[in-house]
């Protein structure tokens, strides 16, 4: 059966067995000195995520397996969905059974355009600072965002929250209206060229592999 990119969860993320992925900001900034010692900075683009992948050690079948679908992605050619294991879940929701039967939706998107309102929230459901959201917006193509929150928020009686701040910034084209992932919050990945590590099997039979991922904002 033909593959469908970008890969899902289920078809990619779920199969590899990660062990860590801790996700970051990569920023594209520059910097110029000044004569009197201070300095200028400038940013050059948007930052993206960014993870150093580590897979739990797999014998020698199972890491040719891992192989075998990471090759499916040409390189670099071919995008993924991935999340920050850290932050599957809201930390006061850790297994997700608070949210069960909601629909969370982006209420609203600030002026600041670092601020945002949820709505379909359970009534006094806690977010964290530190927790993640993704949804997606606009179409041919559509762009899928991921943020972390900057602050904690908490969802009034009738399930919608406070204004509350995000980084990144929201980009270009970014619209309220459209369903919100707290549960396994992706982004769309592709493995940074020349990353990828395979080692030899140890006296254990076990392989260390190894890779970093760089966020798209389409696939």
């Amino acid at each position: 059966m033909a593959l469908t990119f970008p890969l899902s969860l289920a078809a990619f993320q779920d199969a590899i067995n990660v062990a860590t992925a801790p996700f970051r900001l990569q920023r594209f900034e520059e910097m110029s000195g000044l004569g009197s010692g201070q300095f200028l900075t400038d940013e050059l683009a948007p930052p993206l995520w960014s993870a150093s992948v580590r897979l739990n050690a797999a014998f020698h079948d199972d890491g040719l397996e891992i192989q075998a679908l990471l090759d499916t992605l040409d390189g670099s050619l071919h995008s993924f969905l991935f999340y920050d294991p850290r932050t599957a879940f809201p930390r006061l929701d850790p297994n997700g059974a608070l949210l069960a039967g909601a629909a969370p939706v982006v209420l609203s998107i600030e002026a600041d355009n670092k601020s945002m309102r949820l709505g379909g929230l359970p009534a006094g459901y806690q977010l964290s600072r530190g927790d993640m959201l993704a949804f997606e917006y606009g179409a041919n193509p559509a762009r899928r965002t991921l943020h972390r929150l900057s602050e904690p928020v908490v969802a009034d009686a009738q399930g919608e929250t406070a204004p509350f701040e995000v980084r990144p910034h929201f980009g270009p084209g970014a619209a309220a209206g459209g369903a919100v992932e707290l549960i396994k919050p992706a982004a769309f990945m592709r493995i940074v060229p020349d990353s990828l590590s395979v080692s030899e099997a140890d006296d254990f039979g076990t392989v260390a592999i190894s890779f970093s991922v760089l966020q798209r904002l389409h696939p």
